[in-house]
């Protein structure tokens, strides 16, 4: 049976932080280069991209391609986008907004088939891009799925982080994720993702899921490498332990920001 890797476990499994980066272009090419440099993953993001289903396909495949762990952005709580995204070849979505226990419990309920009384509701079909177009022995590749298959959930609302113990103790979540730009905006901090009441919040959430075993995912801010070493320091001393460095479009603006400073200088 063909199986993907999972990079983002193997990584914290061998001790070390997972690495990725956001892809928001529609651009396959941009993945090959995200995975050929040595991420571990990249998540792709249906919700702010400027793509939808089909787009997100073709990047799935340019990230088995390179060897990079694809993980869908899906734009809401629809359980059958996210089934749909999994069925093409993810390994994983990011959910956005979740605030409640009831939220998490759905999203991972979608995301895992039925196993005894785990709860799952994916649709079971075995002629699926993910289990190889129905060439693979369907239980196994049930359970390889559940196993490997990760649900990480957004939490970016003052709602979100006063439960976010509940949503930490969701069984099958893997990783609470940071949104601190929509928090900052909701408690009347808009554009600044870095102010006290948004880092005191996020160091709640972040003791929330320490204290239930779940990984937190945290994305880096800094432009320059010396402050982005400090700014992951930071973040591992924290107990995060997946990265996302930033998205193919900031990076690419930066690139060509900075050269083009140089030209002009």
């Amino acid at each position: 049976m063909m199986l993907r890797r999972n990079r983002v476990l193997e990584a914290l499994a061998e001790g070390r932080p997972a690495l990725g980066v956001a892809t928001q272009m529609n651009s396959p090419e941009a993945v090959e280069a995200i995975g050929a440099v040595g991420y571990d993953f990249t998540y792709i993001d249906c919700e702010h991209g400027s793509f939808f289903l089909e787009g997100a396909v073709q990047m799935i495949r340019a990230s088995e391609a390179v060897g990079l762990t694809p993980i869908i952005r899906v734009p809401g709580h629809d359980p059958t986008f996210i089934t749909r995204v999994l069925d093409a070849g993810a390994m994983g979505v990011i959910v956005p907004n979740v605030s409640t226990r009831g939220e998490a419990e759905q999203v991972v309920a979608a995301a895992k088939y039925l196993d005894g009384d785990n709860g799952g509701r994916r649709g079971a079909c075995p002629g699926t891009r993910a289990s190889w177009h129905q060439t693979t022995d369907w239980p196994a590749f049930a359970r390889w799925s559940n196993a490997n298959t990760m649900v990480w959930v957004l939490i970016e609302s003052p709602e979100g982080v006063a439960n976010a113990r509940e949503i930490a103790a969701v069984p099958g979540l893997g990783a609470v994720m940071l949104g601190p730009f929509d928090l900052a905006h909701a408690i009347g901090r808009p554009g600044e993702p870095r102010h006290p009441q948004v880092a005191q919040a996020y160091d709640d959430v972040m003791a929330a899921a320490r204290d239930s075993g779940v990984e937190v995912v945290a994305s880096l801010f800094s432009a320059e490498p010396a402050s982005m070493t400090r700014e992951k320091a930071e973040w591992l001393e924290k107990g995060a332990r997946i990265l996302v460095a930033g998205s193919d479009r900031r990076m690419l603006v930066r690139a060509l920001a900075d050269r083009l400073a140089a030209l002009r200088a």
